[in-house]
């Protein structure tokens, strides 16, 4: 069966479902590494991609993320010259009640006698303006690392924003907007 679309489990509308000692056939993290690039480098700027509402990201949109960020920064800045850290995790457990389609489906349908659902994904759950990823760079491939913030933003179903900081936190995005 095809993946739901991302606009129904986007909202953030029904209790957190996450205890998993509880669940049975939970599905694990698809997303698997969260820190790419260089972790120990020295960066002048650091880029972060914000939500700009409450959402539910579901994995598979942040695992296009990264693989798509990942690839387009090795190729256009170099592995070493860059550090790309996801800053949510999927803990939310989403559920679906299938329901049998096509002929004579009324014959084996349940309905509505267990609408409960079994655990069909993950997602991560955010708050209004919090970061979802960041992107550590020096000042000649800024560039490529708002570019790159663009393209992952679209992956996600929801409005999205970078905010450009430096190395003390503080926020310098139209400074630094103004002068590229």
């Amino acid at each position: 069966m095809a993946l739901r679309p991302a606009k129904i489990d986007r909202y953030v509308d029904k209790p957190a479902y996450t205890r998993r000692e509880y669940i049975r056939g939970a599905p694990g993290p698809r997303i698997t590494i969260f820190d790419m690039g260089n972790p120990s480098g020295d960066f002048e700027f650091e880029v972060s991609l914000h939500t700009a509402e409450p959402v539910q990201i579901r994995q598979n949109a942040l695992e296009a993320a990264r693989t798509q960020l990942n690839r387009f920064l090795t190729k256009n800045v170099g592995r070493s010259n860059f550090h790309y850290k996801i800053r949510v995790y999927p803990f939310q457990i989403l559920r679906e009640n299938p329901m049998a389609t096509g002929r004579k489906a009324d014959r084996y349908g349940n309905g509505m006698r267990r609408p409960f659902g079994k655990p069909i994904g993950l997602a991560a759950r955010l708050k209004k303006d919090q970061k979802i990823l960041t992107v550590r760079v020096n000042r000649q491939h800024l560039k490529f690392a708002l570019a790159a913030m663009k393209r992952a933003s679209m992956k996600f179903p929801c409005k999205c924003y970078y905010r450009i900081y430096d190395r003390e936190g503080n926020d310098i995005t139209t400074k630094v907007l103004s002068t590229l």
